[in-house]
C-alpha cells in the first residue's frame, strides 16, 4: 500500500479524474472550513475538520506539571485540536481499508504537518519508516497527531 501526502489543491487536482486504484483519502480541514472540492470521490473516504494545533506539546512547560486526561480534553476542545474521537475514527477507518485499498491519501490544507504526521504515523505502524517524513525537509509533521495516531494503533 502506498502513501501519499498532499494538499488541497493537490487533492482537488487529483479528484478531476476518476481515482485508478482502490484509494482511501483522509481529508483534513481546519475547523469551521469546508473541504476540498471533489469532482470525483475515491472509494473511502474520511473528512475530519481541526485544527493545527499540538496540544500536548509544550502546555507541561505554560502549566508547570502534566496534564490530566480531562485538562488535554479541555484544550483539545478549546483550541480545535484533533480529539480523541477523531483520533479513534481515524485509525478505525485506517483498518478498516488497508487490505482494500492501494493507495491512502492523507490530505489537508498545506500537505505539510496535519497530513505528514497521519502518513508518518501509518508508515511507522505498517512498515517501522515513519521516521523518513520527519527527515523530509518537505514536511513537519505534527508530533502530537502522531503520537496520538500511534498510541491508538498500538492499543
Amino acid at each position: 500500500m502506498e502513501i501519499l501526502i498532499t494538499d488541497r489543491r493537490g487533492i482537488e487536482d487529483l479528484s478531476l479524474n476518476p481515482f485508478d486504484v482502490p484509494t482511501a483519502l483522509i481529508s483534513v480541514t481546519d475547523y469551521n472550513y469546508t473541504f476540498a472540492n471533489l469532482k470525483h470521490k475515491p472509494q473511502y473516504l474520511l473528512q475530519l475538520a481541526f485544527d493545527d494545533v499540538p496540544v500536548g506539546d509544550g502546555f507541561e512547560e505554560e502549566y508547570g506539571r502534566i496534564l490530566n486526561s480531562n485538562e488535554i480534553k479541555q484544550l483539545e476542545h478549546k483550541f480545535h485540536s484533533m480529539s480523541e474521537d477523531q483520533t479513534n475514527d481515524l485509525v478505525s477507518f485506517y483498518n478498516k481499508v488497508k487490505s482494500k485499498v492501494e493507495l491512502v491519501i492523507c490530505q489537508c490544507e498545506h500537505g505539510q504537518s496535519r497530513s505528514a504526521a497521519i502518513a508518518a504515523a501509518f508508515s511507522e505502524y505498517a512498515y517501522g519508516n515513519g521516521i523518513d517524513i520527519f527527515a523530509n525537509d518537505r514536511y513537519s509533521p505534527n508530533k502530537s497527531i502522531y503520537r496520538k495516531i500511534l498510541r491508538c494503533l498500538n492499543a
